[in-house]
């Protein structure tokens, strides 16, 4: 396994450190994938947990095309947001 990222997990019971999303490169079944896995911070060390996944190459490449997309949806979303959570504070 060669770690590549880590990050503090924002959401719900793994946010305040008890977990870490990690990204890593793993060789498995002759294979190398690309795993991202959130890690629990509780337990001696740090250990694996279920909530993760693991693409191909391929997979991956095609992955970082959709996150961009997604990326920028989400902000279009959020920006919506808050122009019609400003507009209802001006009606007030």
């Amino acid at each position: 396994m060669s770690e590549i990222w880590r990050t503090a997990s924002m959401e719900g019971k793994w946010k305040n450190g008890k977990g870490q999303v990690v990204l890593s490169t793993v060789d498995y079944y002759q294979r190398i994938w690309i795993d991202a896995r959130l890690h629990n911070m509780h337990r001696e060390g740090t250990t694996h947990t279920k909530h993760g996944f693991r693409l191909s190459i391929e997979q991956a490449e095609d992955f970082v095309n959709a996150l961009n997309v997604a990326i920028e949806k989400a902000k279009e979303e959020m920006e919506q947001k808050q122009r019609s959570e400003g507009n209802e504070q001006d009606n007030s």
